[in-house]
């Protein structure tokens, strides 16, 4: 299996899982509050990476000069990302809150482009507008009501895709090599802290354990959480942070299809319209590595 494959298997992995975690959180939210929810689940899926790193013989601490770096991405990339992330579905619905909460890409590229001075070729260009445009069509409809929940919510999802982004950001100015599980583990474990005491701090009511909510628990922070995050950073290590960010938005997409399919939430056409203009988007990005391959 060649580089470019490993790279498009993980991140298809990370597209799928991450589309499909709103529909998850809101069911989730039935049974436990969004802060002790989130911290749960953030320290279940740190501790799991803790595991594999032992067993493979990486060691439990990262190198010591990422520890500096460990309370930044862990304050982004897992506390404020996963606080608002579990907090606005209740507000949206699992399909708009997939669509903003996955709007990294937006962020992604500004602040690669200002910190990192990652610049996009025109054809990555003409993709990225593609989608944004796409992006446009599908979250317009939403904000012609007049819902303060509404506003609310969205506000809350954007704030997941820009903490998220930051610590993408963070993430590929890192070079992680041999602490990329450790690393990621203990970021979302001190970040899952945080999600706790702020739960005791708000005097969040107590989890109600059931088995359905012990199996969302547990498919959030392994196949999720922990999984996605280590994916995460390593393909950081391989690709530039605003090329990455393009195959992104295929998440909104599949988030409302799964919103449709699980939670009767309906489409509208604006969703299929520009559903359609992001991934032509993405077809025009992926052309760049079919080129690159043939010469």
């Amino acid at each position: 299996m060649t580089n470019h494959i490993k790279k498009i298997v993980v991140l298809a992995y990370i597209i799928i899982v991450s589309s499909a975690c709103y529909v998850l959180i809101l069911r989730g939210l039935q049974s436990a509050p969004p802060f002790v929810f989130a911290g749960f689940r953030t320290i279940l899926g740190g501790g799991t990476l803790l595991v594999f790193s032992r067993l493979s013989g990486q060691g439990i601490f990262p190198e010591r000069r990422l520890w500096k770096w460990l309370p930044g991405v862990a304050l982004t990339a897992t506390t404020l990302t996963f606080g608002s992330m579990f907090v606005s579905p209740s507000f949206t619905g699992a399909g708009l809150a997939s669509i903003l909460g996955n709007a990294q890409p937006l962020f992604i590229v500004l602040i690669a482009f200002i910190f990192l001075g990652e610049r996009l070729s025109f054809q990555q260009v003409i993709a990225f507008f593609l989608v944004v445009a796409g992006v446009l069509i599908i979250i317009l409809p939403s904000f012609t009501q007049s819902e303060g929940s509404l506003l609310t919510g969205a506000a809350l999802a954007l704030t997941t895709s820009l903490a998220a982004a930051i610590g993408t950001v963070i993430g590929r100015h890192l070079k992680l090599s041999e602490s990329l599980l450790a690393f990621s583990a203990w970021q979302l474990i001190l970040g899952g802290a945080v999600l706790i005491v702020l739960s005791l701090l708000m005097k969040e009511p107590v989890i109600q354990w059931n088995l359905e909510f012990f199996g969302i628990l547990i498919i959030l922070a392994i196949f999720n959480s922990a999984v996605i995050s280590c994916g995460w950073f390593w393909l950081l290590q391989q690709v530039k942070a605003g090329e990455l960010a393009i195959y992104l938005f295929l998440v909104p997409v599949l988030g409302v299809l799964w919103a449709y399919l699980f939670r009767g939430e309906q489409p509208e056409l604006s969703s299929i319209m520009g559903g359609m203009l992001i991934l032509i988007g993405i077809f025009c990005q992926e052309l760049k590595y079919f080129k690159t391959e043939k010469t």
